[in-house]
């Protein structure tokens, strides 16, 4: 630690706000365009090469850090590095994202922030051989963690695949003869807590991950349950997303249980059949939703061999998936555990790499 030293912002890394692009300018490409919350499209030509780091501007996402390996397009929404000042680019995208640039907004009524405000925000920097043992560390956790990601994307489309290609030989049945559904219901108010006492409650989408909704609230007097496997849908706008039940739980308004004798093929019959829900999500109203009755007489088109051999060709893919996203979670743990301990020197790299290897 005798030889980090603490430095302002602006001697660590300059920063320039990004360039216009209006939509109708954009020319589809292979070029990323790196807005406020990072990509928000692509283009065919770049402003900067990579690698390259930016912070959201303006807006919600003020201070929020995006990593680019390549050259790349940054929008006005946010800033831009031009000068690393000899740092290692991914520690810099480290240190940027440890920092709470809100009390930094610059006084417009929209949040924005001002390269010239946060210039002097005192920064402790490490000599750049331990910048780069930080980024090695952190970086294999990142990239082991996107690389979860693309297998779920890849296994998730492999078994719509499967179910599309099932059906080319099909019948249209409700989804009530397919499967038991529980429509869910709220507890009253006071008996949530977020302290996890009773039993874990999810209301509805905004609590859905990619495959397992994520904790947030308790009751200790539910209504409607969902059992361990249970698929859960989405009931009001979006209405037709699905997760999975990865525990018994308390299911609020917002949600539906079903229950399958074949929970995986059910899961893909399902998912590739989004335009059964079309008309709920786009009827005029406010707020699109599906009623009980609605949902036992939806429409599923399904195979003429059955879910039966499907659910043995999906589940070991299905294991595979659910694997990949509770790896993926232990390691998120891990590296927001690490990251503000190596930045600060709390924990030296090679205990973090100790620690790193016990998941990878």
């Amino acid at each position: 630690m005798t030889a980090w030293k603490t430095k302002s912002l602006s001697n660590v890394v300059s920063l320039q706000r990004g360039h216009d692009l209006p939509t109708d300018e954009r020319i589809p490409g292979t070029i990323p365009i790196i807005g406020s919350f990072g990509i928000t499209g692509y283009h065919n030509t770049s402003k900067q090469n990579g690698p390259g780091v930016t912070i959201g501007r303006s807006g919600a996402s003020i201070g929020k850090a995006t990593y680019v390996k390549n050259e790349f397009w940054p929008l006005n929404t946010c800033l831009f590095a031009t000068n690393f000042h000899g740092n290692d680019p991914f520690w810099v995208y480290l240190m940027l994202s440890q920092i709470n640039f809100s009390g930094f907004n610059s006084g417009s009524a929209q949040p924005s922030l001002n390269r010239n405000i946060i210039a002097g925000i005192p920064v402790v920097v490490p000599p750049l051989p331990e910048q780069q043992a930080i980024a090695e560390v952190l970086r294999a956790l990142d990239d082991k963690i996107a690389a979860n990601r693309k297998l779920v994307t890849t296994g998730t489309d492999l078994g719509c695949a499967l179910i599309r290609r099932a059906l080319t030989t099909s019948t249209v049945t409700s989804l009530s003869e397919l499967a038991d559904i529980t429509m869910g219901s709220s507890p009253k108010g006071d008996t949530y807590n977020e302290d996890g006492q009773g039993i874990v409650m999810y209301q509805g989408n905004r609590d859905f991950g990619p495959r397992f909704p994520s904790p947030r609230i308790w009751t200790t007097d539910p209504v409607r349950v969902a059992e361990t496997g249970d698929l859960l849908l989405s009931v009001r706008a979006p209405v037709g997303e699905l997760n999975i039940a990865g525990n018994r739980c308390c299911i609020g308004r917002g949600l539906a249980a079903i229950h399958a004798a074949q929970p995986c093929a059910m899961y893909f019959l399902i998912s590739c059949q989004p335009e059964v829900f079309y008309s709920y999500n786009s009827d005029g109203t406010i707020f699109g939703s599906i009623t009980k009755k609605g949902l036992e007489s939806l429409p599923l088109k399904v195979p003429n061999i059955g879910l039966a051999p499907l659910e043995e060709l999906l589940a070991p893919l299905e294991d595979r998936i659910e694997a990949a996203v509770h790896e993926s979670e232990t390691l998120a743990q891990l590296r927001n555990t690490l990251l503000p301990a190596l930045m600060d020197g709390t924990i030296r790299v090679k205990d973090a790499e100790k620690k790193a290897e016990e998941v990878l």
